[in-house]
């Protein structure tokens, strides 16, 4: 380990923006790319079919290398607060997120309404946009199935507020031994969960949008803040990439050979599905060890950009597929020569919605957001 100085108040690590565009890029993959069998491209795939369905399908835990960051650093920030000044202000804590999360959700929730209203779109998806505006849409999407509307992905939003209502007071009231003991009750709870969801035959996203099954990756991002104790893991290049390759491989095994995403045909059983979930925790630790302590000069400004408006690119990405889908209706078999490109000029385009929107919807809300800081963390994106 290596403890790095920090600025009095204040604590920032651009690697983990570069970790967040990371996890956006396999979000959107597991997105774009078929998950399972498509007649539409199994005479194309062959026998590389079910190799490029797992390779989606554990892009799917980028979402869970999000939950698993972002315990870390808001732990990290919360953790730094009390040493600082002795206590966490909760009522500052909460104007943070209140400032960062709220603007861009709501947008994304009024796009998804104007969805509704444009051709094609279902009046019926306005009382589930309802259930999210009041962040119960990983509620609703457990219970009922996905919203089919490109606000749908917002649901995992909900995750986070409900981590949000008690980290604070978690950081403020606990001791660290008092810490790992609420992480690791989370850790069993949420496998005692799965282990029933198993038992009962629950579908695929009764499971993954479930709160109680994605709490296990904060209580992991917690736990990695209080191992390293503020200080970064020194790892040669190598070691780093091993790390890295092992975090995926988890990945990849546990939706190649666990089925964590099942559809059709495949029914894992309840060990099948907690050990499939603590490969999705444990491999997102892994990709956050091997990024921290990396030298910034080693990093493209670019992937780090990316990452400082990730959110925007997480928010809007559905929208633009869905937009690309509109325009190339005819590029819907990845037998056709323009099928990447659809792909490419998707991402093209979330890209640039997102980085708009950072700079001149965002950004006002984050300079208010910013006066409410007690430990600055990331700064914003082209400011002084």
């Amino acid at each position: 380990m290596e403890s790095r100085s920090q600025s009095a108040g204040r604590y920032y690590r651009p690697e983990l923006d570069v970790v967040r565009f990371l996890a956006f890029l396999l979000v959107f993959l597991h997105h774009a790319l078929p998950g399972g069998p498509d007649p539409r491209s199994r005479a194309n795939l062959k026998a590389f079919g079910p190799i490029l369905y797992a390779i989606a399908n554990a892009g799917r835990f980028g979402l869970s290398l999000f939950f698993t960051l972002s315990a870390f650093l808001i732990f990290e920030l919360l953790m730094r607060e009390r040493q600082a000044i002795g206590t966490v202000v909760v009522k500052q804590f909460y104007l943070r997120r209140i400032l960062r999360i709220w603007p861009l959700y709501y947008l994304g929730l009024a796009l998804g309404v104007l969805v509704v209203f444009l051709p094609g779109g279902d009046r019926a998806d306005l009382p589930i946009i309802g259930w999210f505006a009041l962040f119960l849409g990983a509620w609703h999407s457990s219970l009922f199935g996905w919203l089919k509307n490109p606000a749908s992905p917002l649901w995992s939003i909900s995750v986070e507020e409900q981590f949000y209502v008690l980290a604070p007071w978690v950081a403020k009231f606990f001791n660290r031994k008092s810490i790992y003991a609420f992480c690791l009750a989370l850790i069993v709870f949420s496998n005692a969960w799965l282990y029933y969801l198993g038992k009962t035959s629950a579908s695929d996203y009764r499971i993954w949008a479930d709160s109680f099954v994605q709490f296990q990756c904060f209580a992991a991002g917690i736990l990695l803040c209080l191992f390293l104790r503020g200080s970064v893991p020194r790892f040669a290049l190598w070691q780093r990439l091993l790390l890295l390759a092992a975090g995926w491989a988890g990945w990849f095994f546990a939706a190649y050979a666990l089925h964590f995403r099942f559809g059709p045909g495949a029914n894992p059983g309840s060990w099948d599905l907690i050990a499939a979930y603590a490969l999705g925790a444990v491999g997102s630790v892994l990709i956050l060890v091997a990024a921290l302590g990396i030298n910034p000069k080693f990093l493209p400004r670019w992937a780090v950009y990316f990452g400082r408006i990730s959110f925007g690119l997480y928010v809007y990405h559905e929208f633009c597929i869905d937009l690309m889908d509109k325009l190339m209706p005819h590029v819907a078999s990845m037998k056709s020569p323009l099928y990447p490109l659809k792909g490419v000029l998707s991402l093209t385009l979330i890209f640039l919605v997102a980085a708009i929107s950072y700079r001149y919807f965002e950004t006002p809300f984050l300079k208010m957001k910013k006066r409410h800081a007690v430990i600055e963390s990331q700064p914003i994106a082209g400011s002084s």
